[in-house]
């Protein structure tokens, strides 16, 4: 025992990571202790309390492990179990818990594609920052360092298969003949397009302000959305009441804002529910953090205010402009315990959408009401709010989700979120939640109310053509799963803060404060202009027609997953030069593609591309060095720079087939426009 054990005492003289057939040696040891026993097969009393020591270790490894509750276990006392420990292996325990734990971690780098933060938490570490450290004391590298090294040494030991993958790429890419995907443009179906109803705007706040109110007008009338999703109606900056008595309510903050909403058009899409004003910097860091609601002091004195807000806003608006609303009584099963609606001992979120839901109903029959706006990770709160829903006749209109690429981990009664490593992860939660759905024989539109690549506000990412990629992939994917998608967020406005001052920030809109269209804003925009008519989608690219018309509309994107560097505890990209480090190929990819059954004659391809070189205010703020201060002149050029490239050609059709090739790098995303020359 003593001499696997010794090898990490000596690390500390080396320069170098441990060599291959010390891992070997010590698996070897770890096995002859932990399983066989052998080596501390002796017969004295101290091998025996370190046999126990260590099978305490290896089955609490990936938990708590305390040395005192060791030892009340084993009737002896914690010192002199600490110094029996030291005396037979030369270490203090902490040290050998830690070297058990990130060998057992180094393992699963090797072994496994899990995220480098749920290996963290599977071996007993507080997350992955506690374990990165201790990781470089061992090892001096971080986690992902030692996974790509591994990686590349287990891809060097067998070219042949390497050798072979690329063969067939390239073949891939360039035989036309072979791997051209064909489109029969007589076989179609109905595009719904359900990412242009919906923008989310926050706290009905933010509607009072001038640079928002821009901001929403211009985002409305650009990318087509017909709802603006506001929340905290009952916030205390709007100062309707007190939250203590009944009546005498000021609603000239509220008029404010939906006065503005109706007077352009716009339909309010109200979440009823309650949120705290923050922002995040990534899952479990918090920027700010501020209580913005009235607290109600019981379910009485919320009914009173809910009753009277629905009555006014009718009196106000009218009936039939206030049915077309949407109205959410959302959860916030992150905040539960300070996010109620009102304050009771015995408070129960699904009766109190219950009696909420029967106030709007009453003064409003058809009104579209929905909820619970939960996460997609608490499967049995959803299945319990449908069931109880359909027993107290209060079933949505629209089942509202939160949808962020995140898994999480229950660990000492604490929830932990890490970022997923599944690539179908928005595909598999919807797919789940219409599992319940259907189990709950529950047939409603779902509402995706708060989508987005990630949490943070301040992660480089929300600027980059990674997002836009991102976000056009998983809307294809999930054509037919989701009634609505609502990306999080529309502007950068809505995280502004102390912190905010350069022309981005990392901040989650789709378009930054100066209003520069972000990549991710231009993919929403070709997105708009495919057609009504379906023909073809997968992984890569989707074709549509226009009804009626010998007009093509076609996107096709290269979208690249980032390295596992992105995915190590809550590590925001918080630079716009850690963008580009995360995505160590660039490899381009060739999509060959023929309409068949097309009219004969000429075609004029008009080709519109999002790529590093146009349409990224990254890259484009790079060429300033990336400033922080920069004049009124520099904001307008990059406005006016920041937009996809646009190219035009000539083809024509050869016996009702028109033949297209798409070359794309990683992230970029291409606009087809394909119309007959007489097709107008």
């Amino acid at each position: 025992m003593e001499n696997w054990i010794q090898i990490g005492n000596n690390q500390k003289n080396k320069t170098d990571r441990f060599r291959e057939d010390e891992r070997s040696y010590i698996v070897q040891g770890l096995v002859s202790v932990w399983i066989t026993g052998k080596g501390l097969l002796q017969t004295n009393s101290d091998d025996v309390r370190m046999r126990q020591i260590v099978k305490y270790v290896d089955e609490n490894r990936q938990n708590h492990v305390s040395l005192s509750e060791l030892a009340d276990e084993m009737f002896t006392a914690t010192s002199t179990l600490s110094r029996l420990f030291q005396k037979q292996t030369g270490m203090k325990f902490a040290e050998f818990v830690n070297r058990v734990r990130i060998y057992f971690a180094a393992e699963d780098l090797m072994t496994t594609s899990k995220a480098v933060t749920k290996i963290a938490v599977d071996n007993g570490f507080s997350n992955a920052s506690v374990m990165n450290r201790v990781f470089r004391q061992y090892y001096q590298c971080t986690p992902v360092e030692y996974r790509e090294k591994k990686k590349e040494e287990k891809e060097c030991t067998t070219p042949t298969k390497k050798e072979n993958r690329d063969k067939r790429n390239k073949n891939k890419s360039l035989d036309t003949e072979n791997s051209a995907i064909e489109v029969n443009v007589r076989r179609k179906s109905k595009l719904t397009k359900i990412w242009n109803q919906v923008v989310n705007i926050g706290s009905v706040y933010n509607l009072t302000l001038a640079n928002l109110q821009y901001h929403t007008i211009y985002l409305t009338e650009t990318l087509g959305f017909s709802y603006v999703r506001i929340w905290n109606i009952f916030s205390k900056k709007m100062m309707i009441t007190d939250g203590k008595t009944q009546g005498n309510y000021n609603y000239d903050m509220i008029d404010l804002a939906l006065d503005f909403l109706v007077s352009h058009h716009i339909k309010p899409f109200v979440d009823l529910g309650r949120r705290p004003d923050t922002v995040l910097s990534s899952m479990g860091n918090t920027l700010y953090f501020e209580e913005e609601c009235i607290v109600f002091q019981s379910k009485d004195i919320w009914i009173a205010m809910l009753k009277d807000f629905i009555h006014h806003i009718i009196k106000r608006y009218g009936k039939e402009e206030v049915v077309q609303w949407k109205f959410e009584l959302s959860s916030d099963i992150v905040h539960f315990a300070r996010n109620q609606y009102y304050i009771d001992k015995e408070y129960d979120y699904k009766e109190c959408y219950r009696s909420s839901y029967q106030v709007i109903k009453k003064a409003l029959p058809d009104a579209c009401v929905g909820g619970p706006s939960d996460v997609t990770n608490d499967v049995k709160f959803l299945h319990e709010y449908l069931q109880y829903s359909k027993e107290n006749n209060c079933l949505p209109e629209f089942i509202s989700i939160l949808l962020f690429p995140y898994d999480s981990s229950r660990k000492d009664g604490k929830v932990n979120y890490y970022r997923t490593q599944s690539e179908n992860y928005e595909y598999e939660k919807l797919q789940s939640i219409h599992q319940i759905m259907e189990e709950g024989e529950v047939d409603i539109p779902l509402y995706v109310v708060e989508w987005n690549s990630s949490i943070s506000n301040r992660n480089f990412l929300n600027d980059s053509c990674f997002r836009a990629s991102y976000i056009t992939k998983k809307i294809i994917e999930i054509l037919s799963m989701a009634d609505m998608v609502c990306l999080w967020m529309g502007s950068d406005w809505v995280s502004n803060y102390f912190d905010t001052k350069r022309i981005a920030n990392g901040g989650s809109g789709l378009i930054t404060k100066d209003t520069i269209r972000k990549p991710v804003y231009f993919a929403l925009q070709f997105l708009n202009q495919l057609g009504e008519e379906l023909l073809l989608h997968n992984e890569e690219l989707i074709v549509t027609k226009e009804i009626g018309k010998d007009v093509y509309h076609i996107i096709g994107f290269h979208y690249q997953k980032y390295e596992d560097t992105y995915v190590v505890a809550n590590d925001p990209i918080d630079s716009p030069e850690k963008v580009e480090k995360i995505f160590l190929t660039n490899q381009e990819c060739n999509i060959d593609l023929v309409l068949k059954n097309v009219a004969d004659g000429n075609y004029t391809i008009t080709s519109n591309r999002i790529c590093r070189e146009k349409g990224s205010i990254l890259d484009e703020w790079k060429k300033f060095q990336y400033e922080e201060t920069l004049t009124n002149e520099d904001i307008k050029y990059l406005r006016e720079i920041t937009q996809p490239e646009r190219r035009m050609e000539g083809v024509m059709s050869v016996e009702g087939r028109v033949q297209i090739r798409m070359t794309l790098r990683g992230q970029e995303i291409i606009l087809l426009h394909v119309s007959k020359d007489d097709a107008c």
